[in-house]
């Protein structure tokens, strides 16, 4: 018969330990793994929805973003529409170049943050030199807001260290009805923006409301 001391019982005892302390070890480095993994993956998630709903150049909302958005909005009470738009862009980009362009774009969304974002307004740029505001307030109270943020736009050119470019822009605003389509609320305030347009640019123009 074999007989086992104390000695070879505490010998064997640290054995099994320094095997499930390795054992342990291995466990807690593949749980490290998955975790950097998890991570890895949810950093690459937030990126890709980053990228589908934000525009890269300025950080605001893109076309797809803003819609989602809208959609979300509208059932919550009633909103007002501002279309946006530069004016002469085309001629910014031909004369200084479509870096002082990019330049242009990203001072005007900044612009546009700090004179609507903090009233809960949503902020888009739905394409090119087009950029879009909706509001809760009712038109009449945001186009006095708008109106003061164009005037301050007026004296504040744009400057980048060698030019200074004075930012123009058309506006269209357009507040929803009650049971108004979403397209349809968009075109009144494209209208809008079209006259403002035709009407010599840099200036406002309300929508009427539909009959």
């Amino acid at each position: 018969m074999w007989s086992i001391t104390n000695n070879q019982s505490l010998a064997i005892l640290c054995g099994l330990l320094s095997l499930v302390a390795l054992y342990l070890g291995f466990l807690s480095f593949r749980l490290s793994q998955q975790i950097g993994l998890l991570k890895t993956q949810l950093q690459a998630a937030q990126a890709d929805q980053q990228l589908a709903f934000y525009d890269f150049l300025t950080g605001l909302l893109n076309r797809r973003g803003w819609d989602r958005a809208v959609r979300m909005l509208v059932p919550t009470g009633p909103q007002t529409l501002v279309m946006l738009d530069l004016d002469q862009f085309k001629q910014t980009n031909d004369r200084y170049g479509h870096r002082t362009g990019d330049l242009v774009l990203k001072e005007f969304a900044d612009r546009l943050r700090i004179g609507f974002e903090t009233s809960g307004s949503v902020l888009s740029r739905v394409g090119g030199e087009e950029f879009a505001i909706v509001s809760a307030q009712p038109s009449e109270l945001l186009i006095e807001s708008v109106e003061l943020w164009l005037e301050t736009q007026r004296g504040s050119p744009f400057r980048d260290g060698l030019h200074s470019i004075v930012i123009r822009c058309s506006l269209g605003v357009a507040q929803r009805t009650e049971g108004e389509s979403i397209e349809d609320w968009q075109d009144r305030a494209d209208r809008a923006l079209y006259e403002a347009k035709e009407s010599g640019g840099n200036c406002v123009r309300l929508s009427s409301m539909p009959i």
